[in-house]
C-alpha cells in the first residue's frame, strides 16, 4: 500500500507550509473568478463559461482505457494493473476561456475521465504543450489575469508584449512568450494527431512523481476525411466528425518517471522533463470508438458532458498532484466550476 504522504518528500509550499500556502492560493482563486467573468464580458454570453477551455470540438462518454498487459512491475498501481479496461469520458478542447473560431490562435487541450466504479474516477488534463508557460501558481493566475478577454488578436498582442511584464516582470514575461509561440503559432489541422502532455507531475503509488502524456496513435497522420478548411469556424470538430465516421480514433497514454529536482522538478511546472533523461515509458492505450458525433444523441451527451467540471484532483491519495500549479488548481477550479454551474 502507498504511503499515503509519501508527496511531502517532494513538494514544498509557499510560505514554508501548506496552511499558508492556502491563504495565497484563496486570493488567486478569487481573481480566476475574475478572469472568468471578464470573458464571459468579453464574449457576450449570457452564461458563466468555463474560466479555460470553454470550447469543446469534441466530448463523448464512451472511450476506453486499457493498460498493457506488459506494465512494468513498478508502475502497477491501484487502478493501474495489466489488461485493466474502463470507459472514459474524454473532451477535447480549444484552451481560450472565450468560445470563438478553431483557426483563432490557441493552445489545445484534452481532458479524460477513467471511471474506475461509480466511486472512484480520475482526471487526466493535458495540453499540445511539453511544459507550462508559467512555472507556479502566481505566474499562471498573473498570465490570465493580464490577458481576460483577450479575444481579438491586437488586443491579445498588445497585453502579451506591454501588460504581462508589468504584471510578472520582464524575464518571466520572455520565458512566457517563448514558450507558447511555437505551441500557438503553430497550424493545428486535427486534434487527434496533436501530442498533449500533463502540466504538472501527479505521485503514481510507490513509483514517485511521474509526468504523463498522450501520443497520438499508429498512423493518425495520415487519417483524416476532412481537409482542414480553417474557414469554417468549427474545422476541428468537422475534421473529427469525419475521422470518427471512418473508425477508431487512438492515442498511446505514457509515463515519464522523476529522476532528481533538476532534471524533472516537482514544483517548477515550465521546465519539461527531457526524454533522454526521463524516458516515456507506454503503459496504456485510450480509444475513441468510431461513431457520428453529429447524431442527436451525440449532441445530447456532448451537452451533458459541458456540464462536468474537470480537476487533476479528482482521483485518489495514490494519484496525487503535486507541485504548485497542481496544488492550486484544487481551490480554484472548485470556485470557478461553483460559478459556471450555478452553485455559487
Amino acid at each position: 500500500m502507498s504511503d499515503p504522504r509519501q508527496h511531502e518528500k517532494y513538494e514544498s509550499y509557499e510560505g514554508g507550509s501548506a496552511e499558508a500556502e492556502r491563504l495565497v492560493f484563496e486570493e488567486l482563486a478569487r481573481k480566476i473568478l475574475r478572469v472568468q467573468a471578464e470573458n464571459q464580458r468579453s464574449g457576450k454570453l449570457n452564461r458563466p463559461v468555463r474560466a479555460f477551455h470553454a470550447k469543446a470540438p469534441l466530448a463523448v462518454d464512451n472511450a476506453r482505457l486499457r493498460f498493457y498487459g506488459e506494465l512494468p512491475r513498478e508502475l502497477r498501481e491501484g487502478y493501474a494493473q495489466p489488461g485493466a479496461a474502463y470507459r472514459a469520458v474524454v473532451r477535447m478542447s480549444n484552451a481560450s476561456g472565450i468560445p470563438q473560431a478553431d483557426a483563432a490562435r490557441d493552445l489545445r487541450g484534452i481532458a479524460v475521465r477513467i471511471v474506475v466504479t461509480e466511486d472512484e474516477r480520475h482526471d487526466l488534463l493535458m495540453l499540445n504543450l511539453p511544459a507550462s508557460h508559467a512555472a507556479n501558481a502566481r505566474e499562471f493566475v498573473g498570465f490570465a489575469s493580464v490577458m481576460a478577454g483577450a479575444a481579438h488578436p491586437l488586443r491579445f498582442a498588445w497585453r502579451l508584449l506591454v501588460k504581462l511584464p508589468r504584471e510578472v516582470g520582464w524575464s518571466t514575461a520572455n520565458r512566457m512568450r517563448r514558450t507558447l509561440r511555437g505551441a500557438v503559432g503553430r497550424r493545428v489541422t486535427s486534434l487527434a494527431t496533436e501530442r498533449y502532455w500533463g502540466q504538472g507531475p501527479v505521485l503514481w503509488g510507490g513509483a514517485g512523481p511521474v509526468q504523463y502524456q498522450l501520443r497520438p496513435g499508429p498512423g493518425a497522420a495520415d487519417r483524416g476525411k476532412v481537409p482542414a478548411d480553417r474557414k469554417n469556424p468549427e474545422y476541428l470538430h468537422a475534421e473529427l466528425a469525419g475521422r470518427l465516421r471512418d473508425g477508431d480514433i487512438a492515442f498511446e497514454l505514457c509515463l515519464q518517471r522523476f529522476v532528481d529536482e533538476r532534471s524533472t522538478p516537482v514544483e517548477d511546472a515550465s521546465h519539461a522533463w527531457d526524454e533522454e533523461t526521463a524516458p516515456a515509458v507506454p503503459v496504456a492505450e485510450l480509444t475513441i470508438p468510431g461513431q457520428d458525433i453529429d447524431s442527436e444523441q451525440a449532441r445530447g451527451t456532448a451537452r451533458r458532458i459541458e456540464q462536468l467540471a474537470f480537476t487533476p484532483w479528482r482521483t485518489t491519495d495514490a494519484f496525487r498532484p503535486l507541485g504548485s500549479l497542481n496544488r492550486s488548481r484544487d481551490a480554484a477550479y472548485g470556485e470557478s466550476s461553483s460559478r459556471r454551474l450555478g452553485q455559487a
